[in-house]
């Protein structure tokens, strides 16, 4: 089964995100797309999908595009599915969920940058770059 995060690669808080999700994800579910790559408007055109701007998607075989706290949710279910966070966040209505993600979203510039490290060459694989839309439909 493929599962692919899509993310904005300029968000110091978005690359911390997935460098957590590739360090807790040892059976290797997910993959990575920057929002702002080729792969990602082409993975677009053919599903016929317009990404969000300011936000993290998530497309799975079986549950299609999720975004915002229900790809959080997602992703926490599959990685820590007993953790406190995941927990915490379905005592929420979506709506007041998303809403505060919108809030978190906005302000997140003003979060401090920090150095993005470079994955292992591992960890490289996981990333979908913009030559791989055909290889990934395979």
């Amino acid at each position: 089964m493929k599962t692919v995060v899509f993310y904005d690669n300029l968000c110091s808080v978005c690359n911390y995100w997935v460098r957590w999700i590739l360090e807790n994800d040892s059976e290797i579910i997910f993959y990575f797309a920057a929002l702002e790559s080729d792969f990602t408007k082409e993975f677009s055109c053919h599903f016929n999908y317009e990404f969000p701007k300011e936000t993290i998607v998530v497309w799975d075989e079986r549950a299609g595009f999720l975004k915002k706290t229900d790809a959080v949710i997602f992703i926490l279910q599959a990685l820590k599915p007993a953790s406190f966070q995941l927990k915490a966040l379905r005592l929420f209505p979506k709506l007041f969920r998303d809403m505060g993600y919108s809030v978190f979203a906005y302000f997140r510039e003003y979060v401090q940058k920090e150095g993005c490290e470079l994955p292992s060459p591992e960890h490289m694989k996981r990333f979908l770059t913009d030559n791989s839309f055909q290889d990934f439909l395979k």
